[in-house]
């Protein structure tokens, strides 16, 4: 087994907050949709926060970002104690990038600008479709011309940054409305899109309706023109496609999500949130209770929230996610860091399958780093299982 390097003890924050306006049929995160309890849950991530800077008291804060759940339906005021909460923590000298997840029905400028004015650097918008029976299919909360204006309001709001999130592969979504999306998102002139193929996760509304027959998904050719036509689009308007579902403009990629994709250290607050620490040879990951309840209670009576997972993982494990995740990105899967980081030598023992992946214009290998073509993101998920050694 190959020894894991220390890392620094620089970490990503994530803080969820779960409250939502009403549940997307498609969505598997955790959430409540009843808005009571905001003040307590409040008062016990900020007890968590404080609880986490005593267990790392020398972490050097590099993104923080308020994902959902919808953040946006916290009151401005919520949102700036929790700010001013993580400023009198934290060492945030080193943030480069403070995101907020928002819905289109929260958005109004006067809160843009508090939001700004306590610190949030970056807004991720969840328009997910500008058309109204799009929207109803999803069980989305907000209308295509809220979401028009929402877009309007944050384009104008002076962020450092900010994204949208476009969903394709509805059933019977045309090309061309899925085009039409895009066009109208790139009206906005974000500096960031993220476009997600429609996925039916189990437990869910969505995943409900399949399985009674009530909704046949998109067929697999339909899919592969909507995320073609996304790359084209998007590249074409000068976006750099840097992940499989991300799309920025020069200098605004997510660093919060880059350190996912890296394996950069990150603590996760709030009910449900996962966390990961890599140092020396132990690699952790481990997530909080899916329970607003007991989450609130546990750090209400001074004590840490439940686990609901708790794992130290191997070598190998790490290796398995390294080159998932590096295939994911424009940067590619270095095999360099591979072998010397992870101990897995997979120019050696998978030399047969890059060649063939090669051969069938999946891959491209250059000086040590293999890229995915377009043709390989279409099929990413195969390719990382084609790879991943035995």
């Amino acid at each position: 087994m190959a020894t894991i390097p220390k890392m620094t003890c620089t970490a990503g924050l994530y803080l969820h907050i779960p409250f939502c306006t009403q549940r997307c049929s498609y969505c598997d995160f955790y959430f409540v949709t009843a808005q009571r309890g905001q003040d307590a849950f409040v008062n016990a991530l900020c007890t968590e926060l404080s609880l986490g800077a005593c267990e790392y008291p020398d972490v050097q804060v590099s993104t923080v970002y308020l994902g959902g759940g919808t953040p946006s339906r916290l009151p401005g005021s919520s949102i700036a104690h929790i700010m001013e909460h993580l400023n009198a923590t934290y060492n945030l000298r080193q943030v480069r990038e403070v995101t907020l997840e928002m819905n289109p029905e929260d958005l109004t400028p006067d809160g843009l600008a508090a939001l700004r004015s306590c610190g949030i650097t970056r807004v991720s918008l969840g328009i997910q479709s500008f058309f109204d029976d799009e929207l109803a299919f999803m069980n989305r909360a907000h209308s295509a011309d809220c979401a028009l204006q929402a877009a309007r309001y944050v384009a104008q709001a002076g962020f450092e940054s900010w994204t949208m999130d476009l969903i394709f592969g509805l059933p019977g979504q045309s090309l061309d409305r899925w085009e039409a999306n895009l066009k109208r998102a790139m009206a906005f002139s974000p500096p960031h899109i993220s476009t997600y193929n429609l996925t039916i996760e189990p437990n869910t509304p969505l995943h409900k309706q399949v399985r009674l027959g009530q909704i046949v998904p998109a067929r697999d050719d339909d899919v592969a023109d909507a995320y073609q036509a996304a790359m084209d689009h998007l590249r074409e308007a000068g976006y750099e496609h840097y992940e499989v579902s991300s799309f920025a403009r020069a200098g605004h990629q997510a660093q919060h999500n880059r350190g996912y994709w890296t394996h950069s250290n990150y603590l996760g607050f709030g009910p449900s949130a996962h966390s990961f620490w890599w140092q020396s040879d132990i690699a952790r990951r481990w997530s909080n209770v899916r329970n607003l309840r007991q989450y609130t209670e546990n750090l209400a009576a001074g004590k840490g929230p439940p686990l609901e997972l708790d794992e130290i993982l191997s070598a190998a494990d790490l290796a398995k996610e390294r080159i998932m995740l590096g295939l994911r990105t424009a940067e590619g899967l270095c095999l360099h860091t591979l072998a010397n980081t992870y101990g897995v030598d997979l120019a050696f023992s998978q030399s047969a399958e890059l060649a063939r992946l090669a051969a069938e214009g999946m891959i491209i290998r250059t000086e040590g780093i293999v890229r995915l073509t377009d043709r390989g993101r279409h099929v990413c998920d195969t390719i990382t299982t084609r790879l991943l050694p035995d």
